[in-house]
């Protein structure tokens, strides 16, 4: 968050402050904020979870009796730091249900694309990146919130995410938001229409990027080594029209089997690590049929071994916010954006 960014929060949040402040019978109470406040917020939010406060009734942290934090009390009186918190605000209240009409993600979306922007401007991540999903935990009242029973928060905003998978350094992201209203946001969610999305930031730049069977076709590869100059590898599910039944059949063959199948800057690898299961994994980056003898059993693909290596970018990156969320302070709906 650069200091436009900031400008911004203070902006908005201060809307608001006006909207409520016939409301305080002092006008002490309900003074506006400025930028250097707005920083000090911040400060305290990112300090209680460098101190693992998820626990603490957040009234603790201002104890004078020699258990509190002595930061706290010093930057700012506990009744203006819960006040900045109601109030917080990334958009112009009185224009916000107007855009909500052609945008769901209006409340946050000038600050959020900002903060991407800045992303981008401030690091040239390495030639492996790594584009997944991840869950932001949040149960607040939102109509795009998703139920996701394999991740751990359950309930939360899913985002997209291109990162590099060498540093776990956030490039891109993408807030899914569902089926945007007819108008400038209205956009497709198609798995093939993300990844073109998330990968407008190194286009042309020959790296390399990882996913899963969610995004993974053959149209799609084809598409990222012709058009965009980028290779890719990632799991195929066995449904796909183009397989060859060799490839899917498990019963005939042996454990830690492998099968390849190539064609133009195209390969396709089929190995199976116990009986009865196959796993798939194509790729523009791999043209033959290398075995990699340092795998535990030896006889692993080496395209499936890369797969391994560089495919838990964003995985990295969402363990490392849930670590974050559990140990920040539970203060009100504005968390969620400030961890995004």
């Amino acid at each position: 968050m650069n200091d436009e960014v900031i400008d911004v929060i203070v902006e908005c949040t201060n809307i608001y402050i006006n909207s409520i402040q016939a409301k305080f019978s002092r006008a002490r109470d309900a003074q506006l904020t400025t930028s250097a406040e707005i920083k000090a917020l911040f400060g305290l939010l990112y300090f209680s979870g460098a101190l693992r406060s998820a626990h603490l009734n957040a009234k603790d942290l201002w104890n004078a009796d020699g258990t509190g934090i002595p930061l706290f009390s010093a930057t700012m009186g506990i009744n203006r730091f819960f006040f900045l918190l109601r109030c917080l605000q990334f958009d112009n209240i009185h224009t916000r249900e107007t855009r909500k009409q052609i945008d769901r993600l209006a409340p946050i979306r000038h600050v959020f694309e900002s903060v991407v922007q800045n992303f981008q401007n401030n690091y040239t991540v390495s030639e492996y990146c790594t584009i997944d999903e991840k869950l932001e935990p949040f149960r607040g009242r939102c109509q795009f919130r998703q139920y996701i029973k394999s991740k751990p928060a359950k309930y939360g905003i899913k985002i997209f995410g291109l990162a590099d998978a060498r540093t776990f350094y956030v490039l891109n992201l993408e807030i899914y938001c569902g089926q945007q209203p007819d108008g400038p946001f209205h956009q497709s969610n198609a798995p093939s229409d993300v990844v073109k999305r998330l990968i407008s930031p190194i286009i042309g730049t020959a790296r390399h990027i990882t996913f899963d069977n969610w995004f993974m076709n053959f149209p799609l590869a084809r598409d990222l080594l012709t058009n965009h100059r980028l290779t890719c590898v990632g799991t195929v599910r066995t449904n796909k029209r183009e397989i060859p039944l060799e490839f899917i059949q498990t019963k005939k063959r042996e454990k830690c089997s492998s099968i390849f199948g190539f064609q133009h800057n195209l390969t396709l690898a089929s190995y199976v690590p116990k009986p009865g299961k196959v796993v798939l994994v194509a790729s523009t980056m791999h043209y033959d049929n290398t075995i990699d003898l340092e795998s535990g059993d030896g006889k692993k693909p080496e395209i499936i071994s890369f797969y391994n290596v560089t495919k838990g970018g964003i995985d990295v990156v969402d363990e490392l916010c849930g670590i974050v969320y559990q140990e920040s302070l539970v203060v009100g709906h504005s968390q969620y954006f400030l961890l995004c």
